[in-house]
């Protein structure tokens, strides 16, 4: 039983776009993972390690446009292929000057001006890192938007705008949304009224 078990990631990606290609990598493999590891110096959260295993990156499908999620970061074979995960990572880190807090791992419509992290100063019970976009362009200012992967997965499969909190404006630096709700089914909701 997987964390994204019920969930339809093939709607996720784009199969069609030929440039989607770019972000897409051969099959995920334990030795790639300690490398990224070592290389980032951060460990890979159990449901990211999942998701790259059911596709190692790609593009986000076009018809899930509201989130501003563009590409999710697999791990290449050579750390130095763009659009690979310790690349990008070395890029926004070295060269933008993001800060050092996580893993980014969601690419934006925006072209790198925000880009969406695994925030590791903030994890959930099962010590997965809560979801923040950071803005670039705004000194690196930090909003709120998913406790985990899995919800933030969740959210952008309903294509609908994300509700965020700025860290420091309305919520603290380690706030962390609760989960979505689970939608029952109809067995379920008559089950539990006995």
């Amino acid at each position: 039983m997987g964390m994204f078990d019920g969930i339809d990631l093939n709607t996720l990606f784009d199969h069609e776009n030929t440039f989607a290609e770019n972000y897409v990598f051969p099959e995920l493999t334990e030795e790639l993972i300690r490398r990224a590891e070592e290389t980032m110096g951060y460990r890979l959260p159990e449901s990211y390690k999942e998701l790259l295993r059911f596709q190692n990156g790609g593009s986000i499908s076009p018809k899930l446009d509201e989130s501003w999620l563009s590409a999710i970061y697999g791990i290449a074979p050579d750390p130095d292929s763009f659009y690979g995960l310790e690349a990008m990572y070395d890029n926004w880190k070295n060269e933008w000057e993001y800060p050092d807090i996580g893993i980014p791992f969601g690419e934006t419509q925006s072209a790198g001006h925000d880009m969406y992290y695994m925030d590791f100063r903030a994890t959930d019970e099962n010590g997965e890192p809560r979801i923040i976009r950071i803005d670039n362009e705004m000194d690196n200012e930090i909003f709120v938007v998913a406790p985990n992967l899995v919800s933030f997965i969740q959210m952008i499969l309903k294509n609908e705008p994300l509700d965020e909190i700025a860290a420091g404006e309305g919520g603290p630096a380690d706030y962390v949304p609760p989960e979505p709700k689970k939608k029952q089914s109809l067995f379920q909701k008559l089950f539990n009224k006995h």
